[in-house]
C-alpha cells in the first residue's frame, strides 16, 4: 500500500469515526432532550389536574349553599378555567392543553387551548383511534405516551384524570417540534 493510500485510508477512518461519535451525541441529546420534555409534561398535567380538582372542591362547597342546582358547581368551575385559558400564551409552538369528559360513547372535549384559541374539536367516538392520550385520562390513568391526539398527529402527551369532575386532562406537543 503505497503512501497516498494510506493517507486516503486514515483520513476515511477519521470522517469514519467523527460521524459516528457526531451521530451518537445527537441521539444522547436528543433522548435527554426528550425526557425533559416529558417530565415537564407530566408535571403540568398533573398540577393541572390538581388545581382543577380544588376549584371544583371549593364550587361545591360554595355554590350549593348559595345556588343549589345539580349542574351549576361543575359549570362554575369549567368557566373558570376558560376564562384561566383565555389569557395563557401556551408553550411552544404546538404545545396545548385539552379538558374532555366522556358523554356516552364519545369524547367531549371543553377545553382546548392551542395557538392562542379556545375552540373546541368535535366529539371523538371513545373506540377511535384518535385521541389516545385523553382516552387513557378518562379511563382514570395518569402517565405519557406517544401517540395520536384528536387531530390525528403524533404527539409526547401526559395524561391525567380529574377526579372531582370525571373528566381527563392532556399536555402535550407535537413530536414533530
Amino acid at each position: 500500500m503505497n503512501e497516498r493510500n494510506r493517507f486516503f485510508l486514515l483520513i476515511s477512518i477519521m470522517v469514519a469515526a467523527s460521524l459516528i461519535v457526531a451521530g451518537i451525541t445527537i441521539k444522547v441529546l436528543y433522548d435527554a432532550a426528550f425526557s425533559e420534555e416529558r417530565a415537564r409534561l407530566v408535571e403540568t398535567a398533573q398540577s393541572q389536574a390538581r388545581l382543577i380538582e380544588a376549584i371544583a372542591r371549593f364550587d361545591k362547597i360554595h355554590q350549593q349553599s348559595q345556588h343549589p342546582g345539580p349542574e351549576e358547581p361543575e359549570e362554575a368551575t369549567l368557566n373558570q378555567i376558560i376564562d384561566a385559558h383565555k389569557n395563557y400564551v401556551g408553550f411552544g409552538k404546538t404545545g396545548e392543553f385539552t379538558l374532555a369528559r366522556l358523554e356516552g360513547d364519545n369524547i367531549i372535549f371543553v377545553l382546548n387551548h392551542r395557538h392562542g384559541g379556545l375552540d373546541k374539536p368535535k366529539p371523538i367516538p371513545f373506540v377511535s383511534k384518535l385521541a389516545q392520550p385523553m382516552r387513557q385520562a378518562l379511563l382514570g390513568k395518569s402517565g405519557t405516551l406517544v401517540g395520536h391526539d384528536y387531530r390525528g398527529e403524533t404527539v409526547l402527551a401526559a395524561y391525567e384524570p380529574v377526579q372531582e369532575l370525571n373528566y381527563g386532562i392532556v399536555a402535550k406537543i407535537d413530536l414533530a417540534e
